[in-house]
């Protein structure tokens, strides 16, 4: 009876083990560029595998035998992959193909750095994200999606006030309030902090190089950030002018965050839309890709980003010689450099800090351009109901990275190049 036994539980076993599906694919990808590119995500999308006839749960990446790390992303929260995304390093005018596995069920025998769908976290991940809620214990539980009334002002219910995303060289957190601002995390060392500084850091964390908040942006655009362009001035997401306003986390990595920031019900000038913003951050990487997509009409409607201008109301010992420096060139780049307090009520825990900022906004997008004693701004309208642009900043204190405007400012040609020529990526 045993043996019978024994017997129906192998053949079962079989039967689930025939049943699994699989399909390897060869993913091939081209870099144009005269440029090298380190940590190059490469999003694989699933709709593009014509021979897929069935639900991705687990996926491996190899090049050249050699297995990558890779994670499955379900971008449109129907709980089925839309991508597998992993990372490679790509010399000028290199083409490489990766040998992609793709199964509906999890083996039992895994490969080093494959992913599956199931997975709530990865050992060793390059990036983080998180959305937490205060409570009355103190415990700040995660969560992946906050919506509230535009006119509710739930400001100080996020902890640290919005949704917060960290690459080993950086870090930013999207206010959860009208302002919706970017604000910067700057760091001396390369590695992941903000789940220990929580964007506070304090003296003790100091003594250890942790890193700081380096940005105060008070009325300015800050970093990148995304408004309404309303009576010639920069507009933020007020609750009167629109019904709902929300933060979610879309995918947590290892290797990429993606985040949504939106505002739905808005009206002006006889318009009723939704705008929603999707910031996304790989290792390795300092610069935020930003893709704005609209919903309903938008047609006409004008909105802005830019940098700001730090340290222009610093005085010279504040400034500890970054005298503040800008451009806003007619291609679509503007970048600024200086130096002041990144908080003006905790100066004398956080001293003043010398960054770097910058905006890439392809010319399509682009009406006009403008500066004011705060801010360097591009005007810009929709084309094909999305905008799409890049942000990025940095930090003097980094122990790698750009020291001075010079060298920051010079930077920005390859930076464009990069945007401008994304990988050609072809599958069969």
């Amino acid at each position: 009876m045993k043996n019978k036994f024994f017997a129906l539980i192998t053949l079962f076993c079989c039967i689930i083990a025939a049943s699994a599906e699989s399909l390897t694919v060869k993913v091939t990808v081209k870099n144009d560029c005269d440029y090298a590119r380190k940590d190059e995500p490469v999003a694989l999308q699933l709709k593009d595998v014509k021979r897929l006839k069935f639900d991705v749960r687990y996926a491996s990446v190899a090049l050249n035998g050699k297995s990558l790390r890779c994670q499955l992303d379900d971008m449109d929260e129907d709980f089925t992959t839309d991508e597998v995304f992993w990372l490679t390093d790509l010399k000028a005018h290199e083409a490489q193909t990766f040998e992609v596995t793709l199964s509906d069920q999890i083996p039992a025998t895994r490969v080093p750095g494959d992913f599956d769908l199931d997975k709530a976290a990865e050992a060793d991940p390059r990036i983080y994200s998180v959305l937490q809620i205060r409570d009355k214990k103190d415990l700040h539980p995660n969560v992946l999606k906050v919506e509230a009334p535009a006119e509710s002002n739930i400001f100080n219910d996020i902890y640290m006030h919005g949704i917060t995303i960290e690459s080993e060289l950086v870090g930013y957190r999207i206010y959860f309030d009208e302002r919706q601002n970017i604000d910067l995390y700057g760091k001396k060392l390369q590695r992941l902090e903000l789940a220990t500084t929580q964007f506070y850091t304090s003296a003790e964390q100091l003594a250890d190089d942790y890193g700081t908040d380096v940005l105060w942006a008070g009325k300015a655009i800050g970093c990148g950030s995304f408004k309404r362009y309303m009576d010639g001035e920069p507009t933020n997401w007020l609750g009167t002018l629109q019904k709902v306003r929300g933060e979610r986390i879309v995918t947590r990595g290892p290797l990429r965050t993606v985040v949504e920031v939106y505002d739905l019900g808005i009206k002006n000038d006889g318009s009723l839309y939704n705008v929603r913003q999707y910031y996304s951050l790989v290792a390795g990487h300092r610069d935020l890709k930003v893709d704005v997509l609209f919903e309903g009409n938008a047609a006409g409607q004008e909105f802005c980003t830019g940098v700001q201008k730090v340290g222009v109301t610093a005085t010279d010992s504040v400034r500890m010689g970054h005298t503040p420096q800008g451009i806003l060139r007619a291609d679509g780049i503007t970048a600024s450099w200086g130096c002041d307090y990144p908080d003006m009520g905790k100066k004398q825990l956080w001293g003043p800090e010398a960054i770097g900022m910058a905006v890439y906004m392809p010319a399509k997008y682009v009406k006009s351009s403008k500066e004011s004693d705060i801010n360097y701004l591009y005007v810009v309208t929709p084309n094909d109901g999305a905008i799409h642009y890049w942000t990025s900043f940095c930090c003097a204190k980094e122990n790698v990275g750009y020291k001075n405007a010079r060298q920051w400012f010079d930077s920005m040609d390859e930076w464009k190049v990069l945007c401008d020529n994304p990988i050609k990526i072809s599958v069969k």
